[in-house]
């Protein structure tokens, strides 16, 4: 399936140029309730849900992805403001989960469970899957990925993903409001096969499109 990764101008070139995509530390990541989204009354049981999030960030990340890239919103969030970069996979089914979204958070009782030691690795998927529906515009699909192999970089460790046959650069698409030019990018990516192009606002709907009008990007 194709999915889409969202940058800021300079780190949309640096993946391109190195060739990989970082993998995100689970305690970084911007929504508080990540992989803690069980309602629990307890004190001590919301306390262990904390600390298995913390202990599962030292081995664990994630890469995070949409299925579309036309949405006005992820590239104001996630793309600085129609100013980034926007980087479409090809990656096997398989490999990215789909996030639900739900208005209600979920119960131990609604899960099956009577006590938060009951939890299995599987209601632990459901957990790290599961977001509150205002996140559902990011139409979000997430890779779970093994921390190894860092490179520390200004004093922190940081993990990548190479593109490979199953992380396959299909599109790059800059922002309405990107500043490098065609011919910069072109080479940066130096594949004939991977479709460059600019967005643009629609004429008609609230959403990103393909920038037809070349002179409009060069």
């Amino acid at each position: 399936m194709r999915l889409y990764r969202f940058f800021s101008a300079e780190y949309g070139m640096c993946s391109i140029l190195d060739r990989q995509i970082r993998i995100g530390r689970i305690e970084e990541l911007n929504d508080d309730f990540e992989f803690i989204g069980v309602a629990l009354s307890e004190k001590a049981e919301r306390l262990a849900l904390r600390n298995m999030r913390q202990l599962l960030s030292i081995t664990k990340g994630v890469i995070c992805m949409s299925k579309n890239w036309s949405s006005p919103l992820m590239w104001a969030h996630y793309a600085d403001s129609h100013k980034g970069i926007v980087l479409g996979f090809d990656v096997p089914d398989e490999t990215f989960y789909k996030v639900y979204y739900v208005k209600k958070r979920p119960t131990l009782r609604g899960m099956g469970l009577n006590i938060l030691g009951e939890i299995t690795l599987e209601h632990m998927k459901r957990l790290i899957l599961t977001k509150a529906a205002g996140w559902a515009y990011e139409q979000e699909y997430r890779s779970y990925r093994a921390l190894n192999d860092g490179v520390e970089i200004k004093g922190e460790m940081h993990y990548f993903v190479p593109f490979s046959a199953d992380m396959k650069l299909r599109e790059v698409i800059v922002g309405s409001r990107y500043k490098g030019s065609r011919t910069e990018m072109v080479a940066a990516v130096n594949d004939p096969s991977v479709d460059v192009y600019m967005a643009r606002g629609s004429f008609e709907k609230f959403k990103m499109v393909r920038q037809r009008q070349k002179s409009m990007w060069c």
